[in-house]
């Protein structure tokens, strides 16, 4: 009898189904079994049984006589018939001083499943600390999938486990398997054919958060206990939760008032038979810009499947949350942006949506993270120091995303941009009634806290491995993901523009670049260089919306001709026709020596399709701000008030100078402009003149004297000093200029 039913298992795990994560529908997600005494439920979903037991019911069903202990003969007997592999000692941190609460969830694992190929990995989706933005940002923190298989081992010969097996980096079908980890066979079950693997030690193994900051150095917490608190089955694909409470370092962990910090991390395993067989994988190619795949030998470029959903128009699903209404008619132009794109390559919508309310029951059972779903949210719970984040998750072997998120930090940004536009409406104000001064003063004063509140922001970063070889994947510390609600720089809001009018232009592209990045794409620095800079009409300002624009900007950006023949290789396969219109994020200069190899118009910092007048503008602005040059008034700004904007701009105007002689052969917006010189040998010396021409202009000491009072020639006098020094000290610094060079400090 058992031997027939272990064929009927194997048969089932064999079925070619195109399941994906955006196939759910509503009544499907209900599937969930919280821990509890009296646990012992079956979940089928696909064909494929799974039982849900706690503890308690374990050593009821054992002492009925209905399972076998893993140590009884016959089962030992059974286990050995399986897939077998002995297991590398553990590769994970010892955490057996957390505690466990008294019940756990176990799993009766199907026998037919032990051999079969699946997907594993985790991510932190919940983390109850509402205002600290340090642990905001490690939402969505992930393990990046790994290939394993189920196999049976033996620990000392006498414990049985379910071990995964599989390659961590450079992985190819031949590649050597490694156990990652071990779950504990506590019974076997042979009228359903199943194992009964705890999960309790998973809880503490797989405690993702003791395990990336053990000594609480990033979170300032220490673990106090770690549990699995539900597992859920549907789409072929197991779901458990693991939670972990910690407390902050100095507590007493026996002190049962103190408020916990709680995280969850949602771990999956998913039947590699899960994954449509029509995907074909594509190489990176030069001139377009995708996310790859990170642990396969043969690197592939990661985007949705265009064929996995055959029952609907559109195969992507993505579930909207907590959007308030205001903004949703953003958010559908664009999706619909990119649907309208992607109807002239694939001949239909790559996307569908729909929108749940906070209300909604249903908004509990869709987390981010969830490798079964595709959301964007609008976070109402937790503060990060990104504006949007979008990241995804892929199969390692071909580059199929299986889910993608998208996290919207919205009432922040609501909050930053009102204030923008009230302070800009009143400044205008001031400026109409002759109040210049004030209007400044204003200005200033809310750029300078929106500069201290962004630095208080934890910047700290940190490298998180689970055991040896895995690393995991922090979105919101990576600069693929980097967003640019942390650049300052809240010029007065572009004339004419109203609040409303502004925000609807800048949730589209907020929305639309973050989709972007779900669908594959990587920034793209080399945008704005396509600009249209007489033009102030949405999609002049660049060819591209995965560029990074500054706030006069951004709300003009929408899906550009780059992003357009990007997507159509990463769909379809179309050759680009332009290999010079991309750059991203590592192919920037950052100091002297990176800035002498790259190209100067690969910048996420400039706007234009002229960045060197660009940052010639750059400077004009900083001396109109600390020499207060259209008005006789004492200035307001100093030189370390715009520190940040200084070092911009000489950073960017100099970097021509560095490398002209190793890159200006594939400059294409410098040349032939103004009097700029031809040949690359003369452009170090034409930037020296371009930078004296503006610090040194003697109309500058002119304006200085007209100043009003003394203390105010006093004020821009120093100013200007300063300004001087500054730029003598970074063009010193990347070895280019000295005081001698500029000459008129």
């Amino acid at each position: 009898m058992y031997k027939n039913k272990l064929t009927a298992f194997g048969l089932l795990t064999t079925l070619s189904l195109l399941i994906s994560c955006q196939d759910l529908e509503k009544n499907n997600k209900s599937n969930r079994i919280k821990n509890g005494k009296n646990v012992n439920e079956i979940i089928e979903n696909e064909g494929i049984k799974l039982q849900v037991i706690s503890e308690t019911e374990l050593k009821r069903e054992t002492l009925g006589q209905s399972l076998l202990l893993a140590s009884d003969p016959k089962a030992i007997k059974v286990l050995n018939s399986l897939p077998l592999h002995r297991p590398a000692p553990s590769q994970n941190k010892d955490l057996s001083e957390l505690k466990n609460n008294a019940e756990s969830l176990l799993i009766g694992f199907p026998i037919g499943l032990v051999g079969e190929e699946n997907i594993f990995g985790g991510v932190i989706t919940k983390v109850t600390d509402q205002d600290n933005e340090s642990l905001g940002n490690l939402k969505l923190t992930d393990l990046p999938p790994i290939h394993v298989k189920t196999m049976v081992s033996f620990v000392d010969k006498l414990k049985p486990v379910l071990t995964l097996v599989g390659c961590f980096s450079q992985c190819s079908e031949e590649s050597e398997l490694m156990a990652l980890i071990n779950f504990p066979i506590k019974g076997l079950d042979l009228d359903t054919g199943m194992l009964i693997v705890d999960l309790a030690s998973v809880g503490k193994e797989l405690d993702l958060i003791s395990i990336l900051d053990p000594f609480g150095d990033y979170t300032k917490l220490k673990p106090v206990f770690s549990n699995t608190v539900f597992v859920d089955f549907d789409t072929r694909t197991l779901i458990f939760d693991v939670e972990t409470k910690m407390i902050p370092l100095t507590a007493d962990p026996n002190n049962t008032t103190i408020k916990t910090t709680d995280f969850t991390v949602r771990w999956y395993l998913r039947l590699g038979s899960g994954f449509g067989s029509s995907f074909k994988a594509r190489e990176p190619i030069s001139g377009v810009g995708f996310f790859q795949t990170e642990r396969s030998s043969q690197t592939k470029i990661t985007r949705f499947s265009t064929t996995t959903n055959p029952t609907k128009e559109s195969p992507v699903h993505y579930y909207i949350k907590n959007v308030p209404k205001e903004f949703r008619p953003s958010f559908v132009i664009a999706l619909e942006s990119w649907n309208k794109e992607f109807k002239k390559i694939i001949g239909k919508s790559l996307i569908s949506y729909e929108f749940i309310e906070t209300e909604d029951p249903e908004s509990k059972l869709l987390v981010p993270g969830d490798i079964r779903y595709n959301i964007i949210e609008w976070d109402l719970v937790n503060k990060a120091g990104y504006g949007g984040l979008g990241p995804s998750i892929a199969n390692q072997f071909t580059g199929q995303t299986i889910c993608a998120n998208v996290l919207i930090q919205g009432p922040t940004i609501v909050k930053l941009y009102k204030e923008w536009f009230g302070v800009s409406e009143k400044a205008r104000e001031l400026i109409a009634q002759g109040r210049v001064l004030e209007a400044n003063k204003i200005i200033k004063n809310f750029e300078v806290s929106v500069t201290q509140e962004m630095s208080r922001r934890n910047q700290r970063t940190f490298k998180v491995k689970l055991g040896q070889y895995l690393e995991m994947n922090i979105p919101s510390q990576r600069m693929e993901f980097e967003d640019p609600i942390k650049k300052g720089h809240f010029e007065l809001v572009p004339a004419g523009v109203t609040y409303e009018k502004y925000m609807e232009g800048y949730m589209t592209e907020i929305v639309a670049h973050e989709i972007g990045h779900n669908l594959g794409l990587r920034h793209n620095f080399k945008g704005n260089l396509g600009a249209i800079d007489t033009s102030s009409e949405p999609g002049t300002v660049s060819r591209s919306v995965m560029e990074y624009l500054g706030r006069p900007f951004r709300h003009l950006n929408i899906i550009g001709a780059y992003d357009k023949m990007a997507i159509a290789y990463g769909y379809k396969g179309e050759i680009p026709k332009h290999l010079n219109w991309y750059c991203t994020d590592e192919d920037q200069g950052t100091d002297a020596k990176t800035l002498a190899i790259k190209s100067p118009e690969c910048s996420k910092s400039d706007a234009t399709s002229d960045p060197f007048s660009f940052w010639e503008n750059r400077i004009d602005r900083v001396l109109d701000l600390i020499l207060e040059r259209k008005s006789p008034s004492e200035p307001v700004w100093n030189v370390t008030d715009v520190k940040t904007q200084i070092n911009e701009a000489i950073i960017g105007i100099s970097a021509y100078a560095l490398s002209a002689e190793s890159t200006a052969g594939t400059w294409t917006n410098f040349f032939g402009k103004n009097d700029r010189p031809d040949d690359k040998s003369m452009i170090k010396n034409y930037v020296l003149e371009r930078l004296k021409k503006k610090i040194c202009d003697p109309n500058l000491d002119e304006i200085i004297l007209q100043k009003e009072t003394p203390q105010g020639q006093k004020t821009a006098e120093n100013n200007l000093i300063e300004f001087k020094k500054d730029i003598v000290k970074e063009t010193s610094s990347l070895g280019l200029y000295n005081a001698e060079d500029i000459g008129c400090l």
